[in-house]
């Protein structure tokens, strides 16, 4: 059957999209809400990162799992179990009392957004033309970039007007419409199958995840080589060797660790999730330097962080035009030097003024609304045809990992920051990270102009 862009199939991609735009939207809309967690819950900054890096994580250790979940479960059924777990999530949310209990509610919404975020790109990829695709895909990443766009405005005047709580409120009767306009337009993207899951593959890799995770968020109260930190950061490498020893001979493996021999493949993952550390290292930096630096209000630091994020949406999508016109090669490279351009002026700027913070973040957000899309599309597009459900859910997992380890890398920096330097410790802190982000995206230009084909593939 003919592949074509019909209404439903629209309808279809962003009533997927919107459970992924709505776990986004939640996290960025908090972000400028954690100076008041902080003083309303008695905790600390490297612990209320914990509110995003905990979704991010569990959305990580979900999604490798969604290539089989997707084969053995119908795919509308997927996605209305997702929006369950995610509106069970925003209950707990709304009127938890305690610190930890949000935390429970935030992994609920994690859980649901695992399991719908890699439906969406399935959904692209299975049924939309291939003279499309880089476009659709450009749309399916603006649909996340709008989150980031509005989650901070969103969250700032909910915060100023009512409260922190009214941001999961809110969510909670929007994602109500995007259940029913999902049960009306996705349908069935693949053969039933009856494959065994992978338990042992699947947990292995989880495990790696949060020890890693948990061994880095360790560094900024205790030293790098005490349990919490050494020992974690080991016992996740070991699971790691686990999940690569009992997965690399199994033809039918959760995620086949032998496309990573793919070295085009590799390469650009790897400048992809680098890509995602700086995003939401800056994303968890601005709003904060706003309000504890340059003191100002919730809805000021949400609104600061706006222009930067309509221009990420607006090039995501000028991008996927880009890509299927010229090729992956373009987009990425023009991107890349624009956000590494804007990490120069972040490091030698003695101070950011609120101007700056705009300014700074229109010229990143715009190069990275270019890249990032284009190199999960590219990456894609090097495995081949027959390998892009394993390759989308590489994709989506590490993109929640490195976006989990941006935001905990700037929490934990800022955090050791305060600790040692009373009154400008966030400052400092800010400075710091942006000099670890520098050196990730000058590794990305390098990764681009080596590993990115000239030509896009089935191209002359």
């Amino acid at each position: 059957m003919t592949k074509k862009v019909t209404p439903r199939l629209v309808v279809a991609i962003l009533s997927a999209g919107m459970l992924s735009f709505f776990g986004i939207l939640d996290e960025t809309a908090t972000t400028v809400t954690f100076p008041i967690l902080t003083k309303e819950f008695a905790i600390t900054t490297d612990q209320v990162q914990w509110v995003n890096t905990l979704v991010l994580l569990v959305i990580a250790t979900i999604v490798p799992i969604s290539s089989q979940i997707r084969l053995r479960i119908p795919t509308k059924r997927i996605f209305i179990l997702g929006v369950s777990l995610f509106l069970l999530g925003l209950v707990i949310d709304i009127f938890t009392p305690w610190f930890a209990l949000l935390l429970v509610g935030r992994a609920m919404q994690g859980i649901g957004t695992g399991i719908g975020l890699p439906l969406m790109y399935n959904i692209i990829l299975a049924e939309v033309p291939k003279e499309k695709l880089g476009f659709m895909m450009g749309i399916g990443t603006m649909i996340t970039a709008c989150a980031v766009a509005f989650g901070p405005v969103f969250g700032g005047i909910v915060t100023d007007e009512l409260n922190w709580r009214w941001i999961f409120i809110i969510s909670l009767f929007l994602i109500i419409i995007s259940l029913l306009t999902g049960i009306w337009s996705i349908r069935q993207i693949n053969p039933l199958q009856k494959v065994k899951i992978k338990f042992g593959q699947w947990l292995s890799l989880a495990v790696a995840l949060v020890c890693l995770m948990l061994g880095f968020t360790q560094i900024a109260k205790y030293s790098f080589l005490s349990v919490p930190v050494l020992g974690f950061l080991l016992l996740g490498i070991a699971s790691l060797l686990i999940w690569l020893k009992i997965s690399w001979s199994d033809k039918g493996a959760l995620i086949s660790p032998k496309l990573f021999k793919n070295l085009r493949f590799s390469m650009q993952l790897i400048a992809y999730c680098f890509a995602k550390i700086a995003t939401l290292a800056l994303g968890f930096i601005f709003p904060i330097y706003v309000e504890l630096v340059n003191k100002g209000s919730v809805s000021l630091a949400g609104w600061i962080t706006f222009p930067g994020a309509v221009v990420n949406a607006l090039m995501a999508a000028i991008a996927g035009k880009l890509l299927d016109k010229k090729g992956a090669r373009l987009p990425i490279i023009v991107g890349v030097i624009a956000s590494l351009t804007s990490l120069v002026l972040m490091n030698l700027l003695p101070s950011l003024s609120n101007v700056a913070i705009v300014l700074l973040y229109v010229l990143y957000y715009g190069g990275y609304g270019m890249c990032f899309g284009s190199l999960m599309t590219s990456g894609l597009i090097t495995l081949g045809e027959s390998h892009h459900a394993q390759g989308n859910a590489i994709f989506n997992t590490l993109q929640q990992f490195s976006g989990a380890l941006g935001t905990a890398l700037a929490g934990t920096l800022i955090a050791m920051a305060q600790s040692k330097h009373i009154g400008n410790g966030t400052a400092i802190g800010s400075k710091w990270t942006f000099m670890v982000l520098l050196v990730l995206v000058s590794i990305n230009l390098v990764l681009g102009l080596c590993f990115v084909p000239k030509k896009q593939e089935g191209k002359s």
